[in-house]
């Protein structure tokens, strides 16, 4: 399918009634989508098939015949991964939103719902899945096509040089209540202007068979800023599942695992845990040695209540998909209340991820443990404490 020039992306609306198709149709339109209906969610897994990818966002109704939208989007979560779904819905329940986080819904929206909240949800999706979308790509192209020649010895400068030019910066984690620091995210950098994006870094690893060495690399770093830093500072280092692959990850040679106590391993990449078949016994290891255990981004595509399961972890990171807005938002507090609550439950500690003002923070000064967000800090080189 080839998109119009005046359209910069094509929606999918999906609900069997008809006023409520062609309002969604009228406001995204006037925002620039190309917008495609389906009058109940079989037709619209139907669509889906046949656009062979050419789809930005979904919009679809929860009560519907034939397939309703809980089942529409486990459909959907079975042929892709990162396409997002928005699901609408005139009787908001909190299993169903749970349901709905559950599988990788983006938004849980009530009828009647503003244009502009509409336009404005569909708008950030989309972008989202734009950037999925092409890694997904890449990482398909790469795993069907070899790696060599010119092309692997321009990749391997450039990662050398990245490593090289590396370095690591520190957000700080708050506690809601008096906004005491009371860790620090450990974010990559790097100097390699054809690098600078860590997914892209990071991609470029997975290519070449080196993100053991990059995960190396950052746990120098760390390592090296723990020595100076104050006594108990604790840190979130991010690991690759391939990391865990990495046996100098299990040894004493693996410079965090004097501090292991101070260290939360914040897992990325969960899918990629699929194709280890030893993950929960190498995890269970690194918690013999100390080291605890994070998952970021719940409720944010695949990042489903389901890896609360097989990771066991003892802290959960809200995406912080669920905290914009959330003080005008109802839907969201109650998904965030009701996750919230499901994971302290389950013995995990709750931070709550992109907080941006001061009204999100006096939401959810009551519902999480931990806060993390430019409202506290942005991102430095050094281990600053969080503003008050």
């Amino acid at each position: 399918m080839n998109i119009s020039p005046r359209h910069f992306g094509r929606v999918l609306v999906i609900d069997d009634d008809h006023s409520i198709r062609t309002l969604c149709k009228a406001v995204l339109g006037r925002e620039g989508w190309d917008v495609v209906t389906a009058q109940d969610g079989a037709a619209g897994i139907a669509h889906i098939e046949g656009a062979d990818g050419d789809l930005d966002c979904v919009v679809s109704d929860v009560n519907m015949p034939v397939l309703d939208g809980y089942g529409l989007l486990r459909a959907v979560r079975e042929r892709d991964r990162d396409l997002p779904v928005l699901l609408m819905t005139g009787d908001p329940k909190l299993d169903g939103a749970v349901e709905a986080i559950e599988y990788g819904a983006v938004n849980y929206l009530a009828k009647p719902f503003q244009a502009e909240r509409l336009a404005a949800v569909v708008a950030s999706a989309a972008r989202r899945h734009g950037v999925a979308r092409m890694q997904r790509r890449a990482q398909a192209f790469a795993e069907s096509h070899e790696v060599g020649g010119q092309d692997r010895l321009e990749l391997e400068r450039r990662f050398r040089r990245a490593i090289e030019a590396r370095w690591l910066v520190y957000q700080p984690i708050v506690q809601p209540a008096t906004r005491a620091t009371y860790a620090f995210e450990c974010l990559l950098r790097t100097g390699e202007t054809t690098l600078q994006r860590p997914d892209v870094l990071i991609g470029v690893a997975e290519r070449l068979g080196r993100v053991p060495e990059l995960g190396r690399s950052v746990r120098q770093a760390a390592a090296a800023t723990l020595a100076t830093a104050p006594a108990g500072t604790r840190l979130f280092v991010n690991l690759h599942p391939l990391e865990l692959t990495d046996e100098e990850l299990f040894t004493d040679a693996n410079p965090l695992a004097p501090v292991a106590s101070q260290i939360v391993l914040e897992l990325t990449e969960r899918a990629r845990l699929e194709t280890l078949t030893d993950a929960p016994a190498r995890i269970a290891m690194l918690r013999a040695m100390g080291f605890r255990f994070a998952i970021d981004d719940l409720g944010a595509g695949y990042a489903g209540l389901a890896s609360l399961a097989v990771i066991e972890p003892e802290v959960v990171k809200l995406d912080m998909g669920l905290v914009r807005d959330i003080a005008t938002n109802p839907t969201k507090r109650r998904i965030v209340a009701a996750t919230a609550r499901l994971c302290r439950e389950l013995g995990s500690q709750v931070v709550a991820e992109g907080v941006e003002t001061e009204e999100e923070r006096a939401f959810l000064v009551d519902h999480v443990d931990l806060l993390q967000g430019y409202l506290f800090g942005r991102p430095e080189r050094a281990l600053i404490n969080a503003s008050t």
